[in-house]
């Protein structure tokens, strides 16, 4: 009877350990799918890793995967592993800048159509300073909304 809890506490123990390490391989597949999710769109983009403790690092992004990033830093690669990445940025480049510029002419005209509709006898002059003013105030806000770094937690 002894011999038998015994055999049946070992069946039990090989059993459980066995769950457990399919669970944590299901657990790091997972993980490893956020990452390439999260990183393919900026494969071949400038990226800054920002580590958990130490300076970051700027460089194309060449590859990335569950377990490592690959930088190319100065035409060398160079491996970070994922454990000690915190988040990775990516600069605002010209989609954003276009953007900007856009929202600009935007309210720039929306100021000029408003002044033009709501006073009679404006001249071009006072258009063209109204369209100005409006165009700055409508590029501060484009860059204050979408020119700006985007810091992307690892999970």
């Amino acid at each position: 009877m002894k011999t038998l809890s015994i055999l049946a506490l070992c069946i039990i123990f090989i059993g459980s350990s066995v769950m457990n390490a399919q669970e944590h391989a299901a657990t790091q597949a997972g993980k490893n799918l956020r990452i390439q999710k999260l990183v393919r769109d900026v494969l071949g983009k400038t990226v800054t890793l920002n580590f958990k403790d130490g300076e970051p690092k700027t460089g194309t992004l060449i590859r990335a995967n569950g377990i490592q990033f690959t930088l190319e830093i100065d035409d060398k690669e160079e491996i970070f592993q994922t454990e000690t990445i915190r988040s990775y940025t990516l600069k605002a480049g010209l989609g954003e800048g276009i953007l900007v510029f856009l929202s600009a002419g935007f309210v720039a005209g929306f100021g000029v159509g408003a002044a033009a509709l709501s006073f009679e006898g404006m001249t071009s002059t006072s258009l063209s300073a109204i369209g100005v003013v409006f165009g700055i105030i409508g590029g501060w806000l484009g860059y204050e909304s979408f020119f700006q770094d985007v810091e992307v937690e690892i999970p």
